[in-house]
């Protein structure tokens, strides 16, 4: 089994549900079996599904977005083997959070792995345009297929 992954953006209606979706898909395909959620930081949409506009591009890519938005809590360094921060601040935030080095170490750039945008932020979609979701989503694409890669090097 691949290891847990937690994606962390700031209100987990665009980027960390699109991360979840598409890395899910993505590991579905190779016959994958990984436990994979998704959360912010802030609690402003709570319980709401994604972003109807990032739904539209995932959707447009092949991929349902079935997330409903839920907030951090620590004891998902306990649950998680990996956490994908979407932005520095949320990474600083996270790890600030960890209480031991264990914890601190799971923690990662959710472009980390990414062969094109490595360690770059991805940037918040939510006021932005449809091309500029298109770019988000080549970035998500980009971070997943990268992690993909290094979970599968694992085994």
């Amino acid at each position: 089994m691949a290891p847990s992954i937690l994606f962390v953006c700031l209100s987990n209606i665009c980027r960390s549900p699109a991360l979840k979706g598409l890395l899910e898909h993505l590991l579905k395909e190779k016959g994958i079996s990984s436990y994979v959620e998704s959360c912010g930081l802030h609690g402003t949409f709570l319980g709401n599904p994604p972003d109807r506009q990032m739904q539209e591009v995932a959707n447009s890519h092949g991929i349902t977005l079935d997330n409903q938005a839920k907030i951090f809590e620590e004891s998902y360094f306990d649950q998680f083997d990996m956490i994908f921060c979407v932005t520095k601040d949320i990474l600083s935030a996270v790890k600030a959070m960890a209480h031991t080095k264990e914890h601190r170490k799971k923690v990662f750039m959710a472009t980390h792995f990414s062969s094109k945008y490595k360690d770059e932020e991805i940037p918040d979609p939510y006021f932005g345009n449809k091309k500029g979701l298109e770019l988000l989503w080549k970035m998500i694409e980009d971070s997943c297929e990268g992690i993909l890669k290094k979970i599968s090097s694992k085994g």
